[in-house]
């Protein structure tokens, strides 16, 4: 790696899968092996002391692996930090950063913002956080021997014994499980507690269901019409404080918010066994549907009540944890 370089790179907001206009820059400079990052964007409407995290990104069987580099805070319509890392190990991940293709900057309010220098085009909905154990190993000067080796798993796929293989291709079936998952979240029951609860402490008991005489605040609309959901009631994050105080937490999740600021409001409702359920109005394409997963909401319902032009419109929900109505009378 040379003792000196600097290069400036052009700054993208992208929304709905579409790059749209430049809105800053960031500017990199690496002397020795300390690697400086200086970001300066003009946002408006960015709403201030928000925090940003800021990611690298390696491309990976067409996904956009993000190595979290590290955050910042955000002002009034404006964007600005500066991050000094390690150029040959960028956020610990053992990635340096002439195998970076680019940066990625997401907000809490779920702004999704990027930049390459790979000539090669961003897709937000391909962008994925990954753990540092799941980042690929580099392979651009491999030995003889590494060579063999690389052989050898490709051919043990069908003839290596059992166990070699399944070490070999674990992951691989980590990438895989994780091209999966929405498939596999949207089929589950309503019933089953959500295990991607990034607030709860615990899991939402048989007894912790609320009492179905217990008011729910907001405002009562007719969001859905088949009967899955009902009760259905307009509120602000505000009123989630009125539910106890895991449910209250959930104001600070970013996906809450982006909903709330975008729409106006958030869907408080029922379903058929009395639990709570939160649903966050948005639309049901691919750069929102990876934001609602981060977030915990893995679950989407159409509603005719969120209109998008040319789109799909309803909620993202996933159950909420509530008080235990029932400690008064034991079981419901």
């Amino acid at each position: 790696m040379a003792e000196y370089r600097r290069f400036v790179a052009y700054v993208y907001e992208y929304q709905k899968e579409k790059k749209g206009s430049n809105c800053g820059f960031v500017k990199i400079e690496v002397r020795g092996e300390i690697c400086r990052i200086e970001l300066h964007l003009q946002c408006p409407g960015l709403m201030p002391e928000s925090t940003c995290s800021v990611y690298g990104f390696v491309r990976n069987r067409g996904l956009l692996d993000g190595i979290l580099l590290g955050g910042c805070v955000t002002g009034e319509g404006k964007m600005e930090c500066i991050l000094e890392i390690s150029a040959g190990n960028m956020g610990d991940s053992g990635k340096s950063l002439d195998e970076m293709g680019g940066m990625i900057f997401v907000t809490e309010q779920g702004g999704f913002f990027g930049t390459e220098w790979d000539d090669q085009m961003i897709r937000p909905g391909n962008f994925r956080v990954v753990e540092k154990k799941m980042i690929p190993e580099t392979q651009p000067d491999l030995s003889e021997t590494e060579r063999s080796s690389e052989e050898e798993i490709a051919e043990s796929k069908t003839e290596a014994p059992e166990q070699d293989r399944d070490d070999r291709t674990e992951q691989a079936e980590n990438v895989q499980k994780e091209e999966t998952t929405q498939q596999e979240l949207h089929s589950q029951s309503v019933q089953e507690s959500d295990a991607s609860d990034l607030v709860s402490e615990e899991m939402l008991h048989e007894h912790d269901k609320p009492h179905p005489s217990c008011p729910l605040p907001g405002t009562p609309c007719d969001a859905f019409s088949d009967g899955e959901l009902s009760d259905c009631r307009k509120i602000s994050p505000q009123d989630l404080c009125h539910l106890g105080r895991r449910a209250c937490m959930l104001r600070n999740n970013r996906f809450v918010q982006y909903g709330s600021y975008n729409f106006g409001h958030l869907l408080l409702c029922r379903n058929k066994c009395g639990q709570m359920v939160l649903g966050i109005p948005g639309a049901y394409d691919q750069q929102e549907r990876f934001m609602a997963n981060m977030f915990g909401f893995p679950y989407f319902k159409e509603s005719r009540h969120i209109q998008i032009p040319g789109g799909t419109g309803g909620y993202w929900y996933r159950l909420i944890d509530t008080p235990d109505f029932n400690k008064r009378d034991g079981r419901q």
